[in-house]
């Protein structure tokens, strides 16, 4: 299913998350997650192509690869009554 602005993602240890390209396109700003964590979607599909999501977590704006975030589901939780 894809992500979209305003989902809540799980983002697993042991990814590497970015802040922010130089000119050239290489990567700048960049931290490796030694635990997992959860972040909100700002922009999925950043730059309309299916690589990178813009994702707000750790206090910040980073770049997430696109196969490093899951969605966070709730389960439902069903009554009998």
């Amino acid at each position: 299913m894809t992500l979209k602005t305003g989902d809540l993602v799980y983002l697993p240890s042991e990814i590497m998350i970015f802040g922010s390209f130089d000119d050239s396109g290489m990567i700048r700003n960049w931290v490796n997650l030694d635990k997992p964590s959860y972040g909100l979607v700002i922009e999925a599909n950043w730059g309309g192509e299916n690589i990178y999501h813009k994702v707000y977590t750790k206090g910040s704006n980073w770049f997430v690869r696109t196969i490093d975030a899951f969605r966070s589901y709730e389960k439902e939780n069903k009554r009998n009554d």
